[in-house]
């Protein structure tokens, strides 16, 4: 198989994950990173498992990502300006979406892997290289932070 063929094989479920993971307007960009940053070590033919590989590091990426907005958030403030924030009418998330979107990207890739994927945790693991018992607790601590938030909301005035 050609890398190109393995490309458009792995090119749609790699965009929905990064979508899940940081939303339309940077996934793309993520995903085109993550391709080229592997097409430069290596051929996507010489992997084992192409899918796993980009998967796990787009996960990785979008996690670089959550800590380069929130350092640029936080030295935004340091400047005295208020740093944005997202709120869900100006971001792509509303409701549900954004209480996903304020999840830690490891959580949200649980979530997305098993909720929208349909896998099971130990698939979903065996994915993203890391133990199903981790994966089940990334799970578990997604559905008391989504509780949380989504309760807070409930809460707030309208």
């Amino acid at each position: 198989m050609t890398d190109r063929y393995i490309y458009e094989q792995v090119r749609g479920p790699l965009m929905r994950f990064a979508t899940s993971l940081v939303g339309p307007d940077h996934a793309a960009d993520l995903v085109s990173e993550v391709v080229v940053a592997t097409l430069q070590r290596r051929p996507l033919s010489s992997l084992a498992h192409p899918q796993a590989y980009l998967m796990k590091a787009v996960l990785n990426r979008a996690r670089s990502h959550g800590r380069q907005t929130e350092r640029e958030r936080r030295a935004i403030a340091r400047h005295g300006e208020t740093p944005p924030l997202q709120d869900p009418s100006e971001t792509w998330a509303t409701g549900i979406e954004f209480a996903l979107a304020e999840l830690p990207a490891q959580q949200r890739a649980a979530v997305y892997l098993v909720y929208w994927e349909d896998m099971t945790p130990s698939e979903a693991a065996k994915l993203l290289g890391l133990r199903a018992a981790t994966l089940r607790r990334y799970l578990y601590l997604a559905r008391k932070n989504l509780r949380r938030h989504l309760d807070e909301s409930k809460e707030a005035p309208r």
